[in-house]
Order: structure tokens, then C-alpha cells, then sequence
């Protein structure tokens, strides 16, 4: 469990500075369970280059990483993203696009731990 609580720490300390003060009072609280788009308002550009940078700084093998798959809309067109809002009253494959799937905190964390990208 001790290496789990350094885990944590650090990527806790890593990610404070970039998600910015989210309360109006006292220090930020961040969770295993958050996401860093829904939950930390990160944009899929920002956290592109966050993961670069924390995957450098810790060591971590992301050539299994592909940011598209948590957040597909982000490389669609306006127009590309308009027709499957259309869609996605009748597509489930086009709600799941503009869904999106969880990118959270505890699953950096266990890439840590692993020091690999295999979630």
C-alpha cells in the first residue's frame, strides 16, 4: 500500500499545477475516480500534452496510449461533429463518440505502478 500512497502523491503533485484552483476556498482535493476532462475541465490538447509530460518525467510506456480513443470528438471537424449529433439520436455508436470514455486519475496511477499504458 506504501507504494501505491508515493504513487498517488506524485501524481497528485504533478496534476495540481495544471487543473488549476477548482475551489473558491482551501486547496484543491483530486480523486482516483476523476476524469480530466469532465471532472478537472482539461481539454483533450492539454491533457495530450500533460501525459507527454508526465510519461516523460515518470517513465511511463504509453505506445498502447491513443487519446482519440477517450475522447473521439476531438478530432472531428465542426461538420463532422454536427452530423453525429444528428446521429446520436438514433446511433449508439454516435452517442458514444460525443460520450467519450473515462480517462481518470487511478488509471494513471496504475500505469504508474506498471510503468506501462495497458488500460
Amino acid at each position: 500500500m506504501a507504494e501505491r500512497d508515493d504513487e498517488w502523491t506524485a501524481l497528485s503533485r504533478f496534476f495540481e499545477p495544471r487543473v488549476g484552483s477548482r475551489r473558491a476556498f482551501g486547496p484543491n482535493v483530486l480523486s482516483r475516480d476523476m476524469d480530466l476532462y469532465h471532472d478537472l475541465d482539461m481539454q483533450p490538447k492539454a491533457i495530450g500534452t500533460a501525459l507527454n509530460d508526465w510519461a516523460e518525467q515518470f517513465g511511463i510506456d504509453m505506445s498502447e496510449f491513443n487519446l482519440d480513443f477517450y475522447y473521439p470528438t476531438y478530432k472531428l471537424t465542426r461538420w463532422q461533429f454536427l452530423i453525429t449529433v444528428g446521429k446520436s439520436l438514433y446511433s449508439k455508436k454516435a452517442r458514444e463518440v460525443l460520450g467519450g470514455r473515462l480517462l481518470t486519475l487511478g488509471m494513471l496511477e496504475e500505469a504508474m505502478i506498471k510503468r506501462k499504458w495497458s488500460i
